[in-house]
């Protein structure tokens, strides 16, 4: 990418964010490492950013982030400070240090020339959003494309600010939709064909490579989808929103509803694949969620017409559909359910040689 490019993505991205922080009326702050405050030079470029832009800590140094972020000496020498761990702590510390901030994201790297091996081009970036009364964080490593020292700058930057958008929208997407305003508010893009819908509580290894699998083989954008609503539970207010969806959005595009139920979901999103596993696709047969068996047919068809569809991964479960890594739980596939013919006709098993993870967030709760 030239400088060019780059320069008018920055200046893009900096005039987005300020338009997402005027919606959100959200305040927020930096801690910057390889970016030498340049994510913060971009920002300040933008008239009347002073309104929510806090400033940012550049924290070259690893003396500087241990005396002014408070982050570990003990962690800055075991782990190093371009790491995930330092990267969190930054974001902490700069939150914690600004208190009218609501959010913060921090960034650490190496972009050569010079730099350790295996860590050329590898940046470590985090959030941290004040949530209740206490602080959530989430991190991601990205590993830019060879280029000069300056230009790796520029790209670190803007994936530094591109993550302040995400922060943004998600924050605005959880208000709209747990407040009842919208039915459904989409972060990323706004192309929904393959859907991943969940409570991710926690999000796991299984949901993202179940993401990953569907992206190869339905050749396709992968939507993980929260629903505020839930047919077992009671409604999720915006903080529970955010928290479970922190560690997904940054990397993922995501889709907020008020849509308990797939009947629901398929209205939303006509001709949508929807990546279950086995065990809701057994409950959404079951005839409690419904008025009656001729309701229950009713939604079976009402899918169909939408020309929806399911592409089921097999799960270890009981019988009451209730999931777990342990052992003495049989692998069940979707063959191995007595279903109704109009839902087995919308639905695609994955092999098991294809796809196996046996872990669940329950086990991990």
């Amino acid at each position: 990418m030239s400088d060019d490019n780059l320069r008018s993505e920055l200046t893009a991205a900096a005039l987005k964010i300020r338009q997402l922080a005027e919606q959100s009326a959200q305040k927020f702050v930096f801690a910057e490492s390889c970016t030498s405050g340049l994510a913060a030079a971009v920002i300040g470029s933008q008239p009347g950013i002073s309104e929510f832009f806090c400033g940012s800590h550049v924290t070259y140094r690893n003396d500087s982030k241990h005396r002014w972020l408070e982050v570990s000496t003990q962690d800055l020498e075991s782990v190093g400070p371009v790491s995930s761990t330092v990267a969190i702590q930054m974001a902490q510390g700069a939150l914690q240090q600004t208190a009218e901030a609501q959010l913060a994201v921090s960034i650490t790297g190496h972009l050569g020339p010079e730099s350790p091996d295996g860590l050329d081009g590898v940046v470590f970036l985090a959030a941290a959003l004040r949530q209740r009364d206490r602080i959530v964080v989430t991190s991601q490593r990205e590993v830019l494309v060879k280029a000069g020292r300056t230009e790796r700058q520029q790209m670190a930057t803007l994936s530094m600010l591109r993550i302040v958008e995400r922060l943004l929208q998600l924050i605005i997407a959880t208000e709209e939709v747990c407040n009842g305003r919208r039915e459904y508010s989409v972060i990323g893009d706004s192309q929904i064909n393959n859907v991943l819908s969940g409570s991710f509580n926690p999000v796991h290894t299984g949901h993202l490579r179940m993401a990953k699998f569907a992206r190869e083989a339905l050749r396709g954008h992968v939507h993980f989808e929260l629903s505020v609503e839930n047919v077992d539970k009671p409604q999720m207010d915006q903080a529970a929103c955010i928290e479970r969806l922190l560690p997904i959005c940054l990397a993922n595009d995501v889709v907020v509803t008020r849509a308990p139920t797939f009947r629901k979901k398929a209205r939303l999103f006509e001709k949508a694949c929807f990546l279950v596993g086995v065990d809701t696709i057994g409950r959404i047969a079951e005839s409690r969620y419904y008025e009656n068996e001729d309701d229950l047919h009713a939604a079976l068809q009402e899918m169909s017409d939408l020309e929806v569809c399911f592409l089921v991964f097999g799960r270890t479960m009981d019988a009451s559909f209730s999931t777990s890594s342990d052992e003495q739980l049989q692998f069940t596939r979707l063959e191995d359910l007595k279903l109704p013919s109009s839902l087995i006709q919308i639905c695609k098993a994955v092999d098991e040689d294809q796809f196996r993870q046996d872990i669940s967030s329950r086990d991990l709760r």
